[in-house]
């Protein structure tokens, strides 16, 4: 504790707390939606937490936990479901959301881009870009609560990703700009591909202090509500419309039966029995999605211009990581894995894991694009039964051709999202050369008892992008 005595007494003006309360709520994220990281991250706090409300805060913050050797885990808004936010080694919780602001435009006439500090609320970005006619590519389902930083650095895809892909695909990620954790922290600019080596990195490699992402139109987006009368045409339409290459679309988000009946605000719009599929379209492309609404044997029940639903949040709230959120209001026992579908015979793949699973439990997917071709993301929901049950469907799910990304673990190698390769391992020794940032969380560092307890025997995701 001597160390963390010196470290207040050098903050000096810096908002810092040792409240336990503050420490409690300031050292978890939404990982309680696994009952792997339930157990074993619960009581982990840091020792302080830390508010700088200016980049200059941050940089005399991070000089001096580096100066006196304090573990730093970076927060943002604790939106991440994996224990990114979580310290696995006490130490300073650094909450950036303070440093926050868009910069600016980039870009010469016409914007390319956005650039923001990385505390910046995701759904502020849009805010200020949309009176411009212009919106980010892709955000997550936490849009409004969620940072730029904290997308960036454990976030992966979301909304919009069905028409733009992933944020690690070529181009979705213009620059970063990166502090190292040293006695006088430098700022580093990272570009093309560099960014990947932070992305997705948990903070562990640099703390991302601005984010500059590419921007799209912004189109008057209606969402849909559409029925099915099983699967199977469910199915089809999603691949449909997603391989619709002029049908703008922002969330394409099947939901086998009886999982509808788990969103009570929407469930009264969904026949029962029926599958349904929540869609975010662009105004101008709805006739073709009519169209092929109503080839696949659908129906679209309800729809409405974006953000005004009587369900009383955007519908993209509903999606992605928010899914299993209602899902589990209603049973907290449910979960799902992180599987990755093939391009190739994607509907396919899907119906024979919707049929060759149907005793494990209902199918939840995400369409998205990755590595410059159509995918989709999810795996059936169902009950936790122990980590051996875990274990044996990762295991079956593999087997039936799906890759899987471990979810129910903090350690990035686990998790198999993230390459983590010698690239990432020497920005991590040139930014952090006192391995102080996200301890126990990139590398062969992890302790023990997190590593083998969240272990699964998944192959992870690999990207032919990636270099």
């Amino acid at each position: 504790m001597h160390a963390i005595d010196a470290l207040c007494d050098r903050l000096g003006g810096i908002e810092h707390s040792r409240d336990p309360r503050r420490l409690r709520a300031g050292s978890r994220d939404r990982f309680a939606q696994s009952p792997v990281l339930r157990d074993l991250l619960h009581g982990r706090t840091a020792d302080v937490i830390i508010a700088p409300r200016t980049k200059d805060e941050l940089r005399a913050a991070v000089a001096a936990c580096a100066r006196h050797r304090v573990p730093i885990t970076v927060r943002g808004a604790g939106s991440g479901q994996f224990g990114q936010g979580v310290p696995l080694s006490g130490g300073a919780v650094v909450d950036v959301t303070g440093v926050a602001g868009v910069v600016g435009w980039t870009g010469a006439g016409v914007p390319t881009g956005v650039r923001a500090l990385a505390g910046t609320v995701v759904a502020d970005i849009d805010a200020a870009t949309r009176p411009d006619g212009w919106e980010l590519r892709m955000h997550p389902s936490t849009a409004r609560q969620a940072t730029v930083g904290g997308y960036i650095a454990g976030g992966h895809a979301g909304i919009g990703s069905c028409q733009w892909g992933i944020l690690r695909d070529t181009g979705n990620i213009t620059a970063l700009e990166v502090m190292t954790v040293e006695e006088e922290p430098r700022l580093v600019e990272l570009t093309g591909r560099d960014v990947n080596t932070v992305h997705h990195a948990y903070g562990a490699n640099g703390i991302i202090t601005e984010v500059e992402l590419p921007v799209a139109p912004a189109w008057e987006w209606t969402e849909l509500v559409v029925s099915f009368p099983d699967f199977a045409r469910a199915a089809r339409f999603s691949v449909d419309v997603c391989t619709s290459d002029g049908v703008l679309k922002k969330v394409v988000s099947p939901h086998a039966h009886p999982l509808p009946r788990y969103f009570p605000d929407l469930a009264p719009f969904v026949p029962d029995g029926h599958a349904m599929v929540l869609l975010l379209a662009a105004a101008q492309s709805l006739p073709n999605v009519e169209d092929l609404v109503h080839e696949n044997g659908g129906e679209i029940r309800y729809r409405c211009r974006e953000g005004e639903g009587v369900y009383g949040a955007p519908l993209y709230e509903f999606t992605w990581g928010h899914s299993m959120m209602h899902y589990q209001r209603v049973d907290r026992s449910l979960i799902g894995l992180l599987a990755l579908y093939p391009h190739d015979g994607l509907h396919e793949s899907i119906m024979r894991v919707h049929h060759d699973f149907a005793d494990l439990g209902p199918l939840h997917l995400e369409m998205k694009r990755i590595d410059g071709g159509l995918s989709a993301q999810g795996s059936p929901v169902f009950s936790y039964q122990g980590r051996a049950h875990l274990a044996e469907t990762t295991a079956r799910l593999q087997d039936a051709g799906l890759a899987i990304a471990n979810t129910h673990t903090p350690v990035l190698s686990a998790s198999g999202m993230k390459p983590w390769g010698g690239k990432e391992a020497a920005f991590k020794r040139e930014f952090d050369p006192y391995g102080l940032l996200a301890q126990g969380k990139a590398d062969a560092s992890a302790p023990a008892d997190v590593s083998e307890s969240t272990a699964l025997p998944n192959s992870g995701w690999s990207y032919r992008l990636s270099r």
